[in-house]
This record gives C-alpha cells, sequence and structure tokens, in this order.
C-alpha cells in the first residue's frame, strides 16, 4: 500500500512520493505517447470506411507530430534534448534526484528519437529539421479536412479503441475535437516556456468528477490527439490508486511539484521507450490497467527499482511484474 506521509512528513518523505509521482507521469506519458503512434490501428476498417487513406494518414501525422520534440519548434523553447538530458548532472535539474531519469532517461530519448525515425523512413516522412516543420503543418491542415464531417464517428472510435486497449466502460470516455482545449483546474505555470506550452496547446486530456463518479475528459485537435489524450486521463485514474492515501495537502504539494507543464516534453521524449520496454515484459494474461494500478501502488522505492530492472534487468523484470498484486 501506499505511504501516508503527514502534512508535516519530512523532506525526505516527500521527495519520495514526488519521485514517485514523476515515475508515474512518465509512465502516463508514455502510454500516451504509444497509444498516439498506434491506437489507429486497432479501428482501420472503420476508420477507412469514413475516409479512405485515413489509417496511413494519422500514421505519418502521428510520427511526424511526435518527431517535433526532438525537431522543430518545440526545441526551440525548450533547449536541445541533448542538452536537457546531458546536463542532468546538474543540482538544479529538475530530474536530478532522480535515479531512473538520471541514470537512463537520455538513453531512452535518444532509443525514442531512433524508433521514430526509422518509422519515418518507412512511412516517408519527412524528418529533416526545417522541412520537418512544413511537412508537420501541411499533415495537421489535412487531417482536419479529412475529419471535419465525421467527429462524432471519429469520437466514439476513439473510445472503442482506448476501451479496448485499457478496459474501461466507452462511456466514461468523453473526447471532444475543438481548438479550445484547456479545461479544468491547470497549475500554473512557473516559467514563460510553461505559459506559452499551455497556451498553444493541441490537447489535454484529464479526470473530473462528474456526477459523483470520476470520467475522462480529452479535448484536442485530432484524432491521434483526442486517442493520446484519453489514453493519458485514463492512465492517471488509474494511478490514482496508488495516491488516494495521501493527505489532502501532500498531494497538493507532490502534485504541484511533478505535474509541471514544462515536464512533459522530457516525459514524452523518454517515456515512449520506456512503456514500449515496459510492455515487452508485462504478464500478457494480466489487463494493462490492473498492472498500471499495482506498479501506482507500489511504495516509491520499490517502484523505483522495478523500474530500473525493466530497463537493465528485463528478465528479473519480467519475474517481479509477474508476481506483482498477487
Amino acid at each position: 500500500m501506499p505511504s501516508n506521509p503527514s502534512a508535516g512528513a519530512s523532506d525526505d518523505a516527500l521527495q519520495s512520493q514526488i519521485q514517485k509521482r514523476l515515475t508515474l507521469n512518465l509512465l502516463i506519458q508514455g502510454a500516451a505517447a504509444h497509444t498516439f503512434l498506434t491506437a489507429h490501428h486497432l479501428v482501420k476498417a472503420e476508420l477507412e470506411q469514413l475516409h479512405p487513406g485515413l489509417t496511413h494518414l494519422y500514421d505519418r501525422l502521428a510520427i511526424s507530430a511526435h518527431l517535433s520534440y526532438w525537431f522543430g519548434e518545440i526545441p526551440l523553447f525548450y533547449g536541445p534534448p541533448t542538452w536537457f538530458w546531458g546536463t542532468i548532472w546538474r543540482r538544479s535539474h529538475p530530474f536530478y534526484r532522480h535515479r531512473l531519469l538520471s541514470q537512463h532517461g537520455g538513453a531512452m530519448s535518444l532509443a525514442s528519437k531512433k524508433y521514430l525515425l526509422d518509422r519515418a523512413r518507412v512511412k516517408k516522412v519527412q524528418s529533416w529539421p526545417v522541412l520537418h516543420a512544413v511537412h508537420l503543418h501541411g499533415l495537421m491542415w489535412t487531417a482536419a479536412r479529412a475529419e471535419r464531417k465525421h467527429q462524432e464517428q471519429l469520437g466514439e472510435l476513439a473510445c472503442r479503441a482506448v476501451s479496448e486497449i485499457w478496459d474501461i466502460p466507452p462511456e466514461r470516455l468523453h473526447p471532444h475535437f475543438t481548438t479550445d482545449v484547456a479545461f479544468g483546474d491547470l497549475h500554473r505555470p512557473r516559467t514563460w516556456v510553461g505559459r506559452f506550452t499551455q497556451a498553444a496547446a493541441s490537447g489535454f486530456g484529464g479526470v473530473q468528477r462528474c456526477d459523483g463518479r470520476m470520467e475522462v475528459i480529452a479535448k484536442a485537435v485530432n484524432w491521434p490527439l483526442v486517442a493520446h489524450e484519453l489514453v493519458k486521463g485514463t492512465a492517471e485514474l488509474v494511478c490514482l490508486h496508488g495516491l488516494n492515501q495521501l493527505e489532502e495537502s501532500v498531494y497538493q504539494q507532490v502534485t504541484e511539484e511533478a505535474d509541471q507543464i514544462e515536464y512533459e516534453t522530457p516525459l514524452l521524449q523518454a517515456g515512449a521507450e520506456v512503456w514500449r520496454r515496459l510492455l515487452a515484459v508485462s504478464p500478457s494474461d494480466r489487463p494493462l490497467a490492473e498492472m498500471l494500478m499495482h506498479l501506482s501502488q507500489l511504495e516509491p522505492q520499490p517502484l523505483e527499482d522495478l523500474m530500473l530492472l525493466v530497463l537493465g534487468d528485463p528478465e528479473q523484470a519480467r519475474v517481479h511484474l509477474q508476481r506483482l498484486g498477487e
């Protein structure tokens, strides 16, 4: 069961919970990024019936959009990923205390980038830095035109795909195609980069209480992003099982520190590869949501140790994951 530090918790106990939350955020962002790249294939026939060629368009759009975390406009504001991960040894770095990210974050980011570049070559997606941005905007415009008359059906297909992956009732998923994506009680960004990121976001996903029940809300500009945000909200809902025994004041301190929007870019860079490696060693007979729930309920140190095994000793990680929840 998760620890329950009091409002007067020691700094070490509070820091442990913050680092755990960062690990869970890494998994949440990784799960969402993986869905962003793959979910449309679960409903390929239906997408093609709505608009022939839509699946191939989503393939190219998802690859190009995810590459933008290494090329184009995002690194102009956040700096080159190699610089961010290469300076993690500095005490001022936001992930300095996080053992998993400090040891493996840079390597996971590079592995994610390589995976995308390999996919880009297969799908003929432009990956030269300057041309990439032009190509991406063209794909976004093409997707917006293709989706314009089918948003209700596309929303249903997004719910079906996410429900199939996470075994969540589709009626608890609420997709919205919109450019007005902000909703809920967003954390106030601490930096101008965070304020820009929040204002320029193409999608938001999360959990809201509706009629006494926690529901997943996703607002985004196109189908791959809607699916991405639905999964982000669903994974967040699952991970609440690991945080719901924290006192409210401690929970607020933990999320205020760990959920900064400035962290989403590096967590997306590294998270996709971490999630792929976790899936590779997860029990095939156990629902994905159950596996993530058990991870979220681990104490901070055992969770970190297990994720280090996932990246460093996959066979041992497989054994430990099989025993989770027993």
